[in-house]
């Protein structure tokens, strides 16, 4: 586990890239709120969340821009670090952290000062629910997903790995769902099940029916 620990890339930074998190509240997340019953819940994983930065950017857009929806997502987070899965649950950050990304008028909506750090409020902590996942091993039951940010995590596999981690991650998605990947990441060359699909400034992946 220490080697785990030790070997594990944990960089990240709020609204990294941007645009994927632009397309969720402009486009994805109305969609799949269309297409669903009025008191069916939606489901968004951030598959690879090191220290919580990503899934708490979702967290934040939803109550932000679809406060309305906000109590019909839920968020689950995993990361192959325990360490990374522990600040996540903790929801605390350094001043260096916040300063990487997260604006201003954000911080002083959703955190509170703690000391030397800031906290993020319980209302978002609640929405998001940690735990460890090793991604190259069998996934334990989880979803089903509407909504998979799996991004700059398959850069580190080789092709038969990124294959079978792309059909675990879909045999968890529902059949209308999205898959975000990292901007040097795709599915072309490596699994032909997913229709990549231009989503504004970004792209997603969805499922092949049939496939």
């Amino acid at each position: 586990r220490r080697i785990v620990e030790a070997l594990t890339t944990n960089e990240t930074s709020w609204f990294r890239d941007g645009d994927p998190f632009t397309a969720l509240t402009s486009t994805v997340l109305p969609a799949l709120l269309a297409s669903r019953g009025p008191n069916e819940r939606l489901q968004i994983w951030s598959a690879a969340c090191s220290s919580g930065q990503e899934p708490y950017t979702i967290a934040m857009l939803l109550e932000d821009a679809l406060p309305s929806a906000a109590t019909r997502v839920s968020i689950t987070a995993t990361d192959l670090s325990r360490e990374m899965v522990e600040r996540t649950r903790a929801g605390r950050f350094s001043q260096l952290e916040v300063n990487r990304g997260l604006p201003a008028p954000m911080l002083v909506r959703h955190f509170t000062r703690a000391g030397s750090e800031w906290e993020v409020n319980a209302p978002l902590r609640r929405m998001v629910t940690a735990s460890q996942c090793n991604l190259a091993a069998p996934l334990p039951r989880m979803g089903p997903f509407d909504v998979v940010y799996l991004r700059n995590v398959l850069i580190y596999f080789d092709l038969p790995t990124k294959q079978a981690i792309l059909r675990r991650v879909r045999d968890l998605m529902r059949p209308d769902g999205w898959l975000f990947l990292g901007a040097a990441e795709t599915t072309l060359g490596v699994d032909d099940s997913w229709e990549r699909v231009v989503v504004g400034r970004s792209s997603a992946y969805r499922p092949l029916k049939g496939k």
